[in-house]
């Protein structure tokens, strides 16, 4: 059970990254949330923080799930990688705000 998971949660925070990545380096964001980001580059720096922390929570949980030394019943690495997820959502739902009055959204590449 634990491996399905962790197959299922590396491939989608490493995509996160990569997008996230491409969008703050190019402007460029995937055709589906096109129509709603109005910065790319803070839907990037969202993405990416989204996808590390997803990466870092699952890294996280895996390494201390089988240490005998009873650290895994402190879940404060986790919940940092969750703080970091969050974090990250919240700045890709900035990203989607009309910017302030007198100033233009970053043109799209």
């Amino acid at each position: 059970m634990l491996a399905w998971i962790l197959g299922a949660l590396v491939p989608l925070g490493v995509a996160m990254t990569v997008l996230g990545v491409i969008a703050f380096r190019t402007g460029w964001v995937m055709r589906p949330t096109r129509r709603w980001v109005r910065r790319p580059r803070l839907y990037g720096v969202g993405a990416a923080l989204a996808g590390v922390g997803l990466l870092y929570m699952a890294a996280t949980y895996f390494v201390l799930a089988g240490r005998p030394d009873g650290l895994s019943s402190h879940p404060w690495p986790a919940l940092a990688g969750n703080g970091v997820e969050f974090a990250g959502i919240v700045l890709i739902g900035v990203s989607q705000l009309r910017p302030r009055r007198g100033r233009r959204a970053h043109p799209v590449a």
